[in-house]
């Protein structure tokens, strides 16, 4: 704890300016100054994983293998948050996922993270707020999600599916080159706050994807990620005052509709001339139900006059009752890809290590909540996809690969799952 204050020290100073305080201010006033809490959160799946067929190349074709029990570690987020002063907050998370997870199992994402499980930094941000009243400029610095994509921006912990909708796993891979979708950079955004009718908006500056020179440099040629988030809100907004993180479900709390727009735009690399995402997102929430989904366009263009895009969407629907002192929330989802299909329009992608194909996902089932941060989940989720012209063997997108194993497809999965915040 005191090597962390020693690193809260310019963060104290900020305050201090930026709560005009007086110069007879002493060090010891600013320490109490410092609020600093734990966070901790864990997810735990069972799973039951029907039809997955794994590639056999040798022999050109799929080859069913068991179907299985799996128990995972899905998440588990530790680390602190705090504030200093009123305009200041911090937060530093590390994350152990995918801790004993079966890669035959249906289940998507990366690779079992071992019996010893490796531990990385979620998030290492500080958030200030530039002006002493108002919401209205939030300047956001560190390792962080960049602002679009509703479903990026989401926690996973806070979603009604079981799972979050995939599409914030291609928007991520897309711009910044990682499923965990971080990045070291830079944010304002804030909240304009009327009683019928509320503004929000992000504009950030990131490091893009690290892959030349052993995943340490960008490559020869530079641009950075630029990202714009701007969001309506009719009726109650999401928050009273702003913050990165988002929810879905209020809990009959909130009488609002969220409409955004958004987009990201990097130029030139080593690999392609500019690379794109824009779309739009929404939220209602009415009463017990939560309304929430997205659209985006993924698009790259390359240094030999082509170019590649794909459409990624989702639409979640749930509504929540009480029953006696808990909750009860039956919800579906469908989440899409529709990446080319055609020979030539699937090479190019491949130019550009961009997506192909189809993929479609539909989870369906309910949650139990004993307060609003413990609860329980039972889902059962389908998945289907087209490899186009591509063929047998294809690993075009999610449905088709797995890390450390290679083209799949993918099964269908019936789920169990705990969530804990702390």
């Amino acid at each position: 704890m005191y090597h962390l204050r020693l690193l809260l020290i310019p963060l104290l100073f900020a305050a201090v300016l930026g709560n005009t305080q007086t110069s007879a201010t002493t060090l010891p006033a600013l320490w109490e100054q410092v609020k600093i809490e734990p966070l901790a959160a864990l997810q735990v799946w069972t799973s039951y994983t029907i039809g997955e067929e794994v590639y056999r190349p040798d022999e050109g074709k799929y080859e069913k293998v068991d179907d299985r029990l799996n128990f995972q570690l899905r998440r588990s987020r530790f680390g602190l948050k705090g504030k200093v002063g009123d305009r200041i907050k911090f937060n530093f998370t590390l994350a152990a996922d995918l801790v004993g997870r079966d890669l035959l199992a249906a289940t998507e994402g990366g690779a079992n993270n071992g019996g010893s499980p490796q531990i990385r930094l979620w998030n290492a941000f500080v958030q200030w707020r530039l002006s002493p009243q108002s919401e209205k400029a939030h300047l956001v610095a560190g390792y962080q999600v960049p602002q679009i994509g509703r479903e990026s921006i989401t926690s996973a912990l806070r979603s009604t599916s079981i799972e979050k909708a995939w599409v914030q796993n291609y928007l991520r891979r897309h711009l910044v080159g990682i499923g965990p979708g971080r990045a070291l950079g830079v944010n304002v955004g804030g909240l304009f706050l009327k009683e019928k009718l509320s503004w929000g908006y992000d504009v950030g500056v990131f490091n893009p994807a690290m892959k030349a020179y052993g995943g340490n440099s960008v490559g020869d040629v530079y641009s950075p990620l630029l990202t714009g988030r701007l969001v309506a809100y009719l009726g109650d907004p999401e928050s009273k005052s702003y913050t990165p993180g988002h929810k879905i479900n209020y809990f009959g709390q909130r009488r609002g509709l969220s409409l955004a727009l958004e987009g990201a735009w990097q130029a030139k690399t080593d690999v392609f001339q500019d690379n794109h995402a824009y779309g739009f997102d929404f939220l209602g929430n009415y009463d017990g139900w939560s309304l929430d989904g997205e659209y985006l366009v993924l698009g790259r263009r390359g240094y030999e006059d082509i170019s590649t895009s794909a459409q990624t969407a989702y639409l979640r629907l749930s509504y929540t009752f009480k029953i006696g002192e808990y909750w009860l929330e039956p919800s579906g989802m469908v989440t899409q890809l529709s990446g080319p299909l055609s020979t030539v329009d699937q090479s190019t992608a491949t130019i550009l290590s961009a997506f192909a194909g189809e993929e479609t996902v539909a989870d369906i089932g309910g949650n139990f909540y004993f307060t609003s941060n413990l609860k329980l989940s039972m889902h059962y989720t389908f998945s289907k996809g087209d490899a186009g012209m591509a063929g047998a063997g294809a690993d075009v997108n999610n449905y088709f690969f797995q890390s450390g194993v290679g083209p799949i497809l993918r099964g269908d999965w019936l789920g169990l799952g705990l969530v804990a915040i702390m």
